[in-house]
Parts: structure tokens; sequence; C-alpha cells
């Protein structure tokens, strides 16, 4: 018996189905423009299909870029990271350490192996083809500014640092060991027809050369000018005995025969480069402290104490 004065009777509400109901996703219409849009349509609907269409355009390339191997993947753009002490560099041609690198530099200096065979060993890296040819750049800079310095002293005349040649190194270094490998690798390529060697290995094959350069460099700040011009002589005699054992096999074997010109030609281009570097900064020095005076230091002490010993020392 149901009373007036309640809201509900409990005993009906027994008879009621409570439960929860499963509606269809179907029932519910997605806030997204579905089907094709007709011309007639107004431009609100027309612009909203558009806008999303482009979301999703984007969306997608996103989606592409973050991953594995992506442009915007943290991983492939990390380009080294310090580890267990030993500077290492990831991601592909950068996937190189310290040890390998300075393995790859001293293997120039001995050329008695298929480099790019045996050393590289199908794992060219572009890491130390361009950080040796740098160091050859600031080891230029700092001994050629070193000798100039030295024999602006030695004149009694002031100097200050000509950061041209800073440019003037970088331009002719990059050049040689980054450009004109990659002018090599194609001559090879489509003139001689030789498809053994990629670019990086040939890139490699360069940059790793400058490495004997590097010693000369700071070699080159002995005063004696027999020895220093002995020592350019040998670089660029080591350098190019180098890159001759690891080109000349590639073009004797290439169908077109008339392409071992190369070899001749990257032989003049390596004595242009040799003479470049010892004329424009490692020849600066020479002579530079033979027949100078040098300076009385610590001054006169005393009455004619500087002049008891006569003429000033001489640098032989």
């Amino acid at each position: 018996m149901s009373r007036n004065d309640l809201l509900f009777d409990s005993g009906e509400s027994q008879n009621n189905n409570l439960a929860f109901q499963t509606f269809s996703s179907t029932t519910i219409q997605p806030d997204i423009p579905q089907g094709r849009i007709s011309p007639n349509a107004s431009p609100h609907v027309r612009a909203t299909n558009d806008l999303y269409a482009a979301e999703q355009r984007i969306g997608g390339r996103l989606d592409n870029a973050t991953k594995a191997g992506g442009v915007l993947n943290i991983d492939s753009c990390e380009r080294g990271r310090a580890r267990r002490g030993t500077l290492v560099a990831d991601s592909g041609w950068f996937d190189v350490d310290t040890v390998t690198v300075l393995t790859r530099c001293y293997k120039t200096l001995i050329p008695k192996e298929d480099y790019v065979a045996e050393v590289l060993n199908g794992m060219p890296d572009l890491y130390g083809p361009f950080w040796v040819p740098t160091s050859l750049i600031f080891s230029l800079f700092l001994t050629s500014s070193l000798w100039t310095s030295v024999t602006a002293y030695l004149d009694d005349q002031a100097y200050s640092y000509d950061f041209t040649r800073l440019g003037a190194a970088t331009s002719v270094v990059y050049t040689y060991f980054l450009g004109l490998p990659i002018l090599m690798w194609v001559a090879i390529k489509y003139w001689a027809g030789a498809r053994e060697r990629s670019p990086v290995e040939i890139v490699s094959l360069y940059g790793y050369s400058s490495t004997v350069w590097i010693l000369v460099a700071w070699l080159a700040l002995i005063p004696v000018s027999p020895l220093r011009i002995t020592l350019a002589l040998a670089a660029t005699a080591l350098s190019l005995a180098f890159l001759m054992r690891n080109l000349y096999p590639i073009l004797a074997m290439a169908p077109n025969g008339s392409a071992r010109l190369l070899v001749l030609v990257a032989a003049v281009l390596h004595l242009v480069f040799a003479a470049a570097l010892w004329f424009g900064f490692m020849a600066g020095g020479t002579g530079a402290l033979d027949g100078k005076d040098l300076k009385d230091v610590a001054g006169s002490i005393g009455s004619g104490m500087g002049d008891a010993a006569g003429d000033s020392a001489r640098w032989r």
C-alpha cells in the first residue's frame, strides 16, 4: 500500500529496471567532419574540414619525425657524449670512440695497407675527418702566430694577432680535406665508373691524412731551417704516398682507363696544398731567429754591466 506523503514507493522501485544502459558509440556523432564536403556547403564547414585535414597531416609528420631515426628524435640528433672518460660520438657516421679515431690517425702514418678496406673496415666516419683537419687549422694559426710574435719581438716591433691567418687556414684546409674529396668521389664514380668507394670513405681517407701535418706544424717551431724543410718534405711525401696507395688501385681497375689521370690530378693538387701550408704558415719563421740580437731581458745592471760581455748574444 502506497502512501501519499512519500516521493516514491520502494515496492514499486523494485519492479523498475535501474541497471546502467550501454549506448552504442554510433549514437554519438563525433565533432569531426566526416565524408566529403559539398562545394555548396557553408564557408564555416569547409574551413573546419580544411583545418582538421591540415592538423592530421602535421600530426602524422611529427609522429614520423620523432620516431627512431627521425630528425626530431633526440637520439638521432645526439652527436657525442662523455662515457667512462672516453668521448663517444653516437649515431651513424659519428659512432666512433677516441681509441678508434686515434688508431685511424696513427695508421695514416704507416701507409702499408688498404686504408678503407682494412682500417675503416666498412665503417667510415665523419667525426675524425672533421676534427683532425680542424685541429690542423688551429695548429697552423697558433704556430705561425708564435713565429711572427717572436720575430716582432726580436725586431723591437709591436705585435698583435692577425686573425686573417685563421680565416686563411680554415679556407685552405677545409677546401682540401672536405671539399676536394667530394669532387674526387664524383669523378671516380661518374668519370672512372668505379663504385667501390662511398663519398664518406673518400672524405675519411682525405680527412685522416691531415694527421701528419699537425705534427709538422708544431715541429716547425724548431729554430733550425734545414730540419724544418726536411720535415715538411717528409710530410709531403708521406701523405702523398698514403693517398696514392689508396686511390690508384681503384682507378687502375676502373672501366674508364682514361680516368687514371685522376691520380696525376690528385698528386698535383696535393703538392699545391703542401706548398700553400709551407709558404703560407710554416715558412714564415724561416730564419726568424738566425742572426738576430737577443734582448737583454734583465736590462743593464750597474754602470755598463750590460755591455761588459761585449756584443749581445746571437742565436745560432
